[in-house]
């Protein structure tokens, strides 16, 4: 497809839903989307991200977001929220509903049905940290230097 000719909603949607996981830079190459550097800004209830397309493809997967369409997964690389891929709700649905337990154990019912098991915490542990990031950083480091047998972490 050349640069000229822009992709439709539903030529994208199509795309989008036919694979279980589409990067943004696929999207790019897929559909001969022009600058590579070009980035626009998305919104969903209130939260925002920013999506390396063109602003008129980046309004098409903020719809498809809308609806639940398609679901977003987000760099951890950077502090930004920053849209890596894209990937189709229907299957996510349909694991959540049919209550399918993923091969890796992790709990998909529930009230952790993110797919997501709860992680355990030792008996006793000290509440998550709160503060400014020195209070949490000095805090960190006295819990991580303190021995476990101290009868006053009980």
């Amino acid at each position: 497809m050349s640069g000229s000719k822009r992709p439709s909603t539903s030529s994208l949607r199509r795309f989008l839903v036919s694979r279980p996981y589409v990067p943004i830079a696929e999207i790019r190459r897929r559909f001969g989307l022009g600058d590579p550097d070009e980035i626009s800004r998305i919104e969903r209830n209130g939260q925002c991200c920013f999506v390396g397309l063109p602003e008129r493809e980046a309004m098409k997967v903020q719809d498809l977001w809308m609806r639940d369409e398609v679901g977003l997964e987000l760099s951890v690389e950077v502090r930004a929220p920053v849209v890596v891929g894209i990937y189709p709700m229907r299957i996510a649905r349909y694991v959540i509903d049919n209550g399918h337990v993923p091969m890796n154990g992790h709990a998909t019912t529930g009230p952790y049905s993110n797919g997501h098991a709860p992680v355990a915490e030792p008996r006793g542990s000290p509440p998550p940290p709160t503060g400014t990031a020195h209070e949490v950083a000095v805090s960190s480091w006295v819990a991580a230097s303190t021995s476990f047998s101290d009868p006053q972490r009980r």
